[in-house]
């Protein structure tokens, strides 16, 4: 028998001093706190501090990072002898604390990442128990020990790149980034129990050999604690059916499955296997899926492709960074409602980029449930890194920790040590004389990290930061033209786009063998602005509106960007609108011209979600409200996708089949006037393609056709798959003046609209919100009446399109 008890109720927190080493409260005293839970929270429920993501509060609350402050419950405790250990388990704390229980000092603890666990069976008192926990500034912490290791290895106080955060092991987001507050704080942020056991399971890792005849070897390696007995397996396959073969196997025998169901992002089924001692009972599904990573010599330089169970995949999907600020508050139901959108999107992976966190177990459960393959990276980003021998001991139990928790997940298909350091260093960001010359952190991803995974999940590939390049040697030293993000070899950080020539037409240059960063600014949903913002905010050039804008362009500059295609925005609601729709023709570019090459195999844009309200990189805003090319995305990660592609008078359709299926079908291509609907030109042409194949389905010329009035769209025989672009820049496209549309809601889960003219765009919001619509920014390309799917009958509707912003009547009536 194994008893949980959680330790969540009573909780009260204060900043604290240390007159005479004793705890004191300053002028509150202690006030109610929820654990799990981060400081700033309790500020904001206590009245004590605005909310920080409001108007620019966040500058506000500064001053909270720089103090110190103490946690504390009562508990009340009976003993029972046949649970004679006793264990204190701390899921997370952030970070650097030290941990009382009835004023005795049992331990300390230094890092956000891994759970700490104290053996209290000979401190907890019969009765009452007093649990405090005492959390130091990690700013000062950090800069203490900046200062300690500068002066030890001779580096100057003005290094670069080698901040405070980098020395103490926490999220480092929460110091601030180009689309995240600087919100450090610290607190219980994850779940606190007390263990009662005679014996306990630890561990448990399932091994996974795949035959050449397609048969699966498992393999159990079990850790107890205690005098555990006999250890039982059992479970189920994906049908429901018990597992014949775990019947009589002794522990630590190979099991055979000879006609395994096997999981990968199609068809993302697990086993349930159940393993039992005397006292204890560990649940754990596991899917039966063996992922490569080629990296292959090939005429364009050297591949990057990810093979699931033999088949090789074009990876489709985004950046995931914690999805809040403070991530404690982030619940099940949020990341399913986040992944299942992903999922919607057309995802089969996503990147946990390395600046957040090895992500929580509901994470992973719904990655393998849903089919998405994660990349995970350790959580190192942009920086320097202590890495002597301490600090590689600190990483190693660390990375041990997280390695042997999130290794059994099908979903898991590479680690990565690091996001950018090596092009950082390398490319000298911010120029070469302020970087030391030593790559700070080598040792941690060219040593530690690939040391553990091959020693505890050797099934999973490992490479030693993103972007890769070619072969830079152990010191992170590389000829520049074939470093990291050079294109031709490894991963591609595509940002020369945003950061560089500031249009995304460039993103026709990259050569990357697998994109797994790029993307283009926009605005938060107006729903959300409405949240955010005080009435004397409401313009798009108001100081609070650039506050919440981290993209590192400057404000004149991002506006530009959207100005190139799009009209001058003059309310935020036509900001919204055009920044939105800027950024779904960049990633629309981006992501076929990718999928179009030869030559990539993946597309991971940045980013797929937010951590608060803010304009940025992301797909989806921190409502997890989709942008515009959230909804394209069903389109652009399609296992079979039409482009069109225009040079001069020339058009061509390609076709892209990225499934697991011959494909073919006729393709047509029209072009028809924009204002009044009238097919201007028509042609065919026959498509046919194997799996992982693409290439040209149809040329047309269109040559004489007034470029302003002219809308193309590309669709095959079925009318499944549709794509449209219109000739001129969206600024100078003729539209039909803006009319009423009449909004039929007389079918359920569907809105049927009437339109006598063709619609480009058209945005469908209630109060600011495109959240009840399950399709938005629509293309008609012909007068008619379509049907928008919804997920209730909204109470109100605004819609506006390229033509302006249109009236609705509502009916019921059918159209």
């Amino acid at each position: 028998m194994l008893q949980t008890t959680y330790l969540h109720s009573g909780w009260e927190f204060a900043e604290k001093t240390w007159p005479g080493g004793q705890v004191a409260t300053v002028d509150t005293g202690w006030l109610p706190a929820t654990v799990p839970g981060h400081v700033h929270l309790d500020l904001i429920e206590n009245g004590v501090i605005a909310h920080p993501f409001e108007r620019m509060n966040e500058l506000g609350c500064q001053w909270v990072d720089q103090k110190d402050w103490s946690y504390r419950t009562t508990f009340s405790w009976e003993p029972n002898d046949e649970l004679p250990t006793r264990i204190l388990r701390f899921e997370g704390l952030d970070t650097i604390c030290q941990i009382y229980l009835n004023d005795q000092l049992i331990g300390e603890h230094d890092n956000m990442f891994v759970a700490v666990e104290i053996d209290v069976s000979d401190a907890l008192q019969e009765g009452e128990n007093t649990l405090r926990i005492e959390f130091e500034s990690a700013i000062r912490v950090g800069l203490d020990r900046q200062k300690a290791y500068f002066e030890k290895d001779g580096l100057a106080a003005d290094t670069i790149h080698f901040d405070e955060r980098s020395f103490v092991r926490k999220a480092q987001y929460m110091y601030g980034w180009d689309w995240g507050p600087r919100l450090v704080s610290c607190g219980v942020w994850r779940p606190v129990c007390l263990v009662e056991f005679a014996s306990r399971i630890v561990d448990v890792h399932v091994k996974q050999t795949h035959l050449p005849d397609g048969a699966v070897q498992l393999e159990f390696d079990v850790i107890t604690q205690g005098e555990s007995g006999s250890l039982n397996i059992g479970g189920f396959d994906p049908n429901g059916d018990f597992i014949d073969e775990f019947i009589d196997v002794e522990f630590g025998a190979p099991v055979l499955l000879e006609s395994p169901v096997l999981w990968d992002p199609r068809n993302p089924q697990v086993y349930e296997l159940q393993f039992s001692t005397i006292d204890d009972t560990k649940f754990v599904d596991v899917g039966l899926c063996e992922v490569k990573l080629l990296q292959e010599p090939d005429q364009y330089g050297e591949s990057f492709e990810f093979e699931i169970n033999g088949q090789k995949t074009w990876a489709r999907g985004a950046n995931w960074i914690p999805d809040h600020s403070f991530p404690s508050i982030v619940t099940k139901a949020q990341y399913r409602d986040r992944l299942e959108k992903a999922k919607d999107m057309g995802f089969n992976m996503l990147r946990v980029w390395g600046g957040g966190l090895y992500e929580t177990d509901e994470f992973y459960d719904l990655c393998d449930e849903l089919g998405i393959l994660v990349w995970q990276d350790f959580p190192f980003a942009c920086a320097y890194y202590p890495d002597d021998e301490a600090w590689q001991a600190v990483i190693r139990d660390e990375a041990a920790s997280n390695i042997k928790r999130i290794r059994n997940h099908a979903c898991l298909a590479l680690w990565c040590g690091n996001n950018e350091n090596l092009e950082m260093h390398v490319n000298t960001w911010g120029g070469p004389a302020r970087h030391p010359k030593h790559y700070y952190g080598v040792n941690h991803y060219e040593k530690v990290l690939p040391e553990l995974v091959l020693e505890l999940d050797p099934q999973t590939p490992y490479i030693s930061t993103s972007p890769i390049g070619e072969n830079p040697n152990n010191d992170g030293k590389a000829e520049k033209q074939k470093g990291p993000n050079s294109g031709g070899f490894g991963d591609q950080h595509c940002w020369d786009v945003w950061h560089g020539r500031g249009d995304w037409k460039y993103y026709a240059d990259s050569t990357g063998r697998f994109s797994s960063e790029y993307g283009f600014a926009s605005s938060c949903s107006t729903a959300l602005w409405s949240r955010t913002l005080d009435d004397s905010d409401w313009d798009p050039h108001s100081k609070v509106v650039q506050w919440h804008d981290r993209t590192s362009k400057g404000h004149e500059t991002f506006h530009g960007y959207v100005k190139l295609h799009y009209p001058e925005p003059v309310t935020l609601e036509d900001w919204v609108y055009y920044s939105q729709l800027n950024q779904r023709d960049a990633l629309r570019f981006g992501v076929e011209h990718y999928r179009r090459s030869v030559f990539c195999r993946g597309s991971l844009i940045w980013q797929f979600n937010d951590c608060w309200p803010v304009q940025s990189w992301a797909i989806m805003d921190s409502d997890g409200e989709y942008k515009a090319l959230g909804y394209d995305l069903r389109r652009l990660y399609a296992d079979v996708l039409l482009s069109i592609v225009r040079d001069g008078d020339k058009i061509t359709v390609w076709a892209m089949n990225d499934g697991v299926e011959h494909w073919a079908r006729k393709v047509y291509l029209s072009a028809t006037n924009v204002a009044t609907g009238e097919v201007l030109a028509e042609w065919e042409g026959d498509a046919e393609l194997e799996p992982n194949s693409r290439g040209p389905v149809l040329e047309a010329s269109i040559h004489g056709l007034a470029v302003p009035d002219v809308l193309l769209a590309a669709t095959d025989e079925d009318g499944d798959l549709m794509t449209w672009q219109l000739l001129a820049e969206p600024k100078a496209a003729r539209f039909a003046e803006p009319e009423t549309l009449i909004v039929s809601t007389n079918r359920e889960g569907l809105l049927m609209i009437q339109t006598s003219t063709p619609l480009v765009d058209l945005m469908l919001t209630e109060d600011g919100s495109p959240g009840c619509f399950i399709d938005n920014f629509i293309t008609f390309t012909q007068p008619g009446v379509f049907g928008v799917r919804v997920t209730r009958v909204p109470d109100t509707i605004e819609a506006r399109s390229l033509a302006g912003e249109h009236r609705i009547k509502i009916t019921r009536s059918p159209l």
